[in-house]
């Protein structure tokens, strides 16, 4: 079988970049096209060109459109080559495409000296893609450009790889009315929304293996009540951001990192490298003009997610990328129209639940893109021989990213936050029961409710013990308190260890 497409491209041009998810190749054994989870199979009798050029025709006509690829391949097609190819078919859909596309990425004018006459076609087919709304007109071409960015940064989302429910208007619009029963309660509606910013908070930095002090804390919760700033997200807002973020005052920066950094793991593996620090101010500009952006008409969902994974591949700072990477999930929303105020969603919370997934995401990218360095360890710093560029951090598949981020949207709403507000409520219930029953020091009712709560309705030998001044039935008498207004069914009299 030999191969066609992005892959015979990236063969013949030894092309410094990601393969495709899947391979095409000429098959005999197939007498028409084959999708398997692999490769695309397609029979020996295809119309195929057996040149750079033809190579990316039939790419665009039956792969995806995978602008790393593209970018990379438009380096050694000639631009003779596509001139000639408009001239002898200018109302060719591909080949308009594919003109269009060398313009957007290199800057430059082709200059072709032909008018294509046809219908204006769309650069990303919106059956097969997510894409702006809004799109650009392109007249030399006839092309509608509705790419979700720019060349500068350019995510590319398809559309059958999100669950065809996910829109965020209706879980936003069910978080919104459950806060609004809370604040008929205004004790508990301050409470709940105190948990949703240090939910947040906490498990931001538990996802880095990181507990904070009380003041680390709270600048977070402060850092967060700052989601919706009506004001251009640029490399000083960023740098600001970022000095509230991290550890302390010697990781604070003063601007985007002009240094290499690189991830590890715990056995000293380098995991990731972000971009280049000399391919890192472009990349930025365009993931700025990207979340800036308010005119091509966006999914709030999709960019939220484009934005915020965009953002920590790019790896922008030496520390703090993480925590902000998470941040950018609700600044971008907010910014979108798409939050209430005062609302945040513990998405961070649900990651914590999920880190595998989580995890799963972040090196489904950053895996096969560190593939594409040369570099050598040394003892305090790999010495790097090559790199990619910029070019697989601006433009990458972020169908997987969206997916992500929606699922954990709709669980920190549809689960997240009503068990919280059932928490609070429950809590009230118990303790004031609790209270009215028996006359104990308010911190030990606060303590055996949560202690009774987290260990499915029992006290547990230990906490017993830790209550021994107590007698064994006003114990009891709790345990069933705590029982009842949670309806939790021990099912059991054997006492557990926590």
């Amino acid at each position: 079988m030999s191969t066609i497409g992005y892959t015979r491209l990236i063969e013949d041009l030894q092309l410094p970049v990601r393969m495709p998810e899947r391979t095409a190749v000429i098959a005999s054994s197939v007498n028409r096209r084959v999708d398997t989870a692999d490769r695309i199979l397609f029979p020996t009798g295809v119309a195929l060109e057996d040149s750079p050029l033809g190579h990316l025709e039939f790419a665009l006509r039956h792969e995806v459109i995978d602008l790393e690829i593209i970018d990379a391949a438009f380096e050694h097609i000639p631009p003779a080559s596509l001139i000639a190819r408009l001239k002898a078919a200018p109302n060719g859909e591909y080949i308009r495409r594919a003109c269009f596309l060398w313009e957007w990425l290199s800057g430059r004018s082709l200059e072709p000296g032909v008018s294509p006459s046809g219908s204006y076609l769309d650069l990303f087919p919106p059956t097969d893609y997510v894409v702006a709304t809004q799109p650009v007109r392109c007249q030399a071409y006839r092309v509608n450009d509705n790419a979700l960015g720019t060349a500068q940064f350019c995510p590319v989302v398809r559309r059958d790889a999100i669950p065809p429910e996910a829109g965020l208007a209706g879980l936003i619009e069910q978080a919104r009315q459950r806060l609004l029963e809370a604040a008929g309660d205004a004790a508990l509606h301050a409470r709940a929304v105190r948990y949703l910013y240090l939910s947040e908070t906490r498990s931001s930095f538990a996802i880095e293996n990181e507990t904070p002090s009380a003041q680390k804390e709270e600048r977070f919760v402060q850092l967060l009540r700052r989601v919706g700033e009506k004001t251009a997200v640029t490399e000083e807002w960023l740098v600001d951001l970022q000095n509230a973020a991290v550890r302390d005052g010697y990781s604070q920066e003063a601007s985007y990192r002009t240094r290499q950094n690189w991830l590890e793991d715990a056995a000293g593996r380098i995991t990731f490298f972000p971009p280049p620090p000399d391919a890192l101010r472009d990349a930025m500009g365009g993931w700025e003009a990207f979340v800036n952006d308010t005119r091509r008409g966006i999914d709030p969902l999709v960019k939220a997610a484009c934005a915020s994974f965009g953002f920590v591949y790019l790896h922008p700072f030496m520390d703090g990328n993480g925590r902000l990477h998470r941040f950018m999930i609700h600044q971008v929303l907010a910014q979108a129209g798409a939050m209430p105020e005062n609302l945040v969603i513990p998405v961070s919370a649900v990651i914590m639940k999920h880190v595998p997934e989580y995890l799963a995401v972040l090196k489904a990218f950053s895996a096969p893109v560190t593939r594409l360095w040369d570099y050598r360890r040394g003892d305090d710093a790999p010495t790097i021989i090559r790199s990619p560029g910029g070019r697989p951090y601006r433009f990458f598949d972020a169908s997987r990213e969206v997916g992500f981020l929606y699922a954990m949207i709709r669980s920190a709403i549809l689960e997240e936050i009503p068990n919280e507000l059932a928490w609070l409520k429950g809590y009230d219930e118990a303790f004031a029961a609790v209270d009215a029953a028996y006359n104990l020091p308010k911190s030990d009712i606060s303590a055996l409710i949560r202690m009774i709560r987290s260990n499915s309705g029992t006290l547990s030998a230990n906490r017993r013990k830790q209550f021994a001044h107590l007698p064994e039935e006003v114990l009891d008498a709790i345990e069933k308190i705590v029982q009842q207004v949670f309806g939790v069914s021990t099912g059991t009299e054997v006492r557990g260890k926590e």
